[in-house]
């Protein structure tokens, strides 16, 4: 039996219902950016934060760079538009919040995620965003153990002949230290980087900032 296969669902349903708890312990109410939203579902759950928002639908804008006429159609009280996946289409601080889970680690390389985390600080008072540990023993979108942990080439070396789906392009994983250096970087005025564990060991984290 694949045990990682078998356990890895039921994880990280737990792992994003936490995340979302903690979300909504700080925002109460506003207009809400879900920044990065997917019409092509590869993991289960991968919108419960638009699937389970909590407060009333014209709250809700969900940003994507796919085609997400599909998705709007089953949420025709929401709002979600597409874009380039550069910067996004919005007014400066035009939301109370923006929400984002495991999203950073595929926009690109450092300009491009340090040019994401910066629209999310300019549109919205608040940020709240999530992102894998580089440096968890088992790698969340491909499964393999610790091949993650060397350099680069290696990894996605090994991508390409077993996850062809993924590439440096596509899948860029931070560590706590890399995180800490875009933050710095960043128009954040403030941030906090929270650790959720699992046996102990940083699995995500969660950057809560504002500018």
């Amino acid at each position: 039996m694949d045990i990682i296969g078998w356990l890895k669902p039921k994880v990280m349903h737990i792992s994003r219902h936490k995340k979302l708890e903690h979300f909504y312990s700080l925002a109460k109410n506003g207009k809400i950016l879900d920044a990065g939203v997917s019409d092509a579902i590869r993991v289960a759950g991968e919108n419960m934060f638009l699937e389970t928002f909590r407060f009333s639908d014209d709250c809700y804008t969900g940003l994507g760079v796919e085609n997400l006429t599909a998705l709007q159609a089953q949420h025709p009280g929401k709002k979600l538009i597409t874009y380039l996946g550069d910067y996004f289409p919005f007014e400066d601080k035009e939301f109370d919040w923006v929400f984002s889970n495991a999203v950073i680690e595929h926009v690109g390389d450092d300009a491009a995620q340090l040019r994401f985390v910066n629209e999310m600080l300019r549109v919205g008072k608040n940020v709240f965003f999530t992102t894998p540990n580089k440096f968890f023993p088992v790698e969340s979108h491909t499964n393999v153990l610790f091949l993650h942990w060397l350099p680069g080439k290696i990894f996605y070396d090994w991508c390409a002949k077993n996850k062809p789906y993924w590439n440096r392009k596509n899948l860029y994983l931070l560590s706590r230290l890399r995180l800490d250096r875009i933050m710095k970087q960043s128009a954040a005025k403030q941030y906090a980087i929270v650790s959720n564990r699992l046996l102990g060991w940083p699995m995500t984290y969660t950057i809560i900032c504002s500018s």
